[in-house]
């Protein structure tokens, strides 16, 4: 099945190949695996994939998309999701694997158990098939929702700096975000556009969990007062995530691996104390990451300021986690991981 011919030229498919060219690395004539819920942003993609593999660049063709459905067993509708989802892709002509988990009967947070199980399906399919790559629907407003619930928890520039293009999915394989520079309203209009149907997953909407409520109370006020604002957001971003990696480098020079937890005092003393603080926020992540949330950027600055200032008497810092900074004279060390 061909898409109709005004899909098949609409922006929305020259900027998903262009993405995924440029931001995502992906080469023409790649396996893609793509993972497909049945809602509006992952059969939009599905669509500009489908319409690219028809294409022919170099002698070959654009893409070679696979997709994956993933049935998390968590609502009655979602056996009806992946049947419509195994319909669309015989209409598409476009292979297809369904994958079954069950979240709900493993250990600890539901949502964290979906995301993990749901991450090594797409993986184990990618490997069946020898795809390098996995590609999911996040847009900008997904990024925009993300950098705010980073914002509010007090994250670094590792979470205000959102979701990645591109990142390491499982050894060789590598996750890839097309859509980012693009908004739910875009996957939407395409959809139409491309007379594709799609599933509403109510559990979205959800306003007693944390993207619900910012979907209904927050984000259209702030499309409101700064339209385009998930596009925007994606822009912060990438601005963020180089910064982020420009810094990473410097630490990596002053600091040595994250996995280190002593220093020269006076080679520190001589860095400036947002790099200071920096490089302990780094150290500490490392060591114990759950306490990203409750390790303050007072405490970080306290030490900073303690080590570059010309006073020599030891110190100790207590931090969450059971960490422990000390500064003497001539050395920072982080330790006190008593339970570690």
């Amino acid at each position: 099945m061909l898409l109709p011919i005004a899909a098949r030229r609409h922006r929305f498919v020259a900027q998903v190949e262009r993405q995924l060219r440029t931001r995502c690395g992906v080469e023409v004539g790649a396996r893609l695996i793509i993972g497909v819920s049945g809602g509006p942003d992952s059969v939009a993609l599905l669509g500009a994939c489908q319409v690219l593999s028809h294409r022919r660049a170099h002698g070959q063709v654009v893409l070679q998309p696979t997709v994956v459905h993933v049935n998390h067993h968590l609502r009655t509708a979602a056996q009806d999701d992946a049947a419509y989802v195994a319909d669309l892709c015989d209409r598409l002509g476009v292979e297809h694997h369904a994958k079954d988990i069950y979240p709900a009967q493993e250990p600890g947070n539901v949502a964290a158990n979906a995301r993990r199980l749901r991450y090594a399906a797409l993986a184990e399919v990618a490997r069946t098939v020898q795809a390098p790559y996995v590609a999911v629907a996040h847009h900008g407003d997904d990024q925009l929702e993300t950098m705010l619930i980073a914002l509010c928890r007090g994250a670094g520039q590792d979470g205000l700096s959102g979701m990645a293009w591109r990142r390491s999915l499982d050894g060789d394989l590598t996750l890839v975000r097309p859509l980012l520079g693009l908004r739910k309203v875009n996957c939407e209009a395409f959809c139409l556009m491309a007379e594709l149907t799609f599933r509403r997953d109510p559990t979205n909407d959800d306003a007693t969990q944390v993207r619900g409520r910012l979907r209904r109370d927050v984000l259209p006020v702030l499309e409101e007062l700064w339209p385009q604002v998930g596009r925007r957001a994606t822009g912060a971003a990438d601005a963020l995530a180089m910064a982020r990696d420009a810094l990473e480098a410097q630490l990596e020079s002053s600091f040595g691996p994250s996995t280190t937890r002593a220093w020269d005092r006076a080679a520190l003393a001589e860095l400036p104390l947002p790099v200071i603080a920096a490089g302990l926020r780094r150290a500490a992540l490392c060591a114990a990451p759950d306490i990203a949330d409750t390790l303050g950027q007072d405490s970080l600055s306290q030490a900073a300021e303690a080590i570059s200032a010309d006073d020599r008497s030891p110190k100790q810092f207590h931090w969450p986690g059971v960490l422990v900074l000390t500064v003497t004279s001539k050395l920072v060390e982080l330790g006190g991981i008593a339970n570690a």
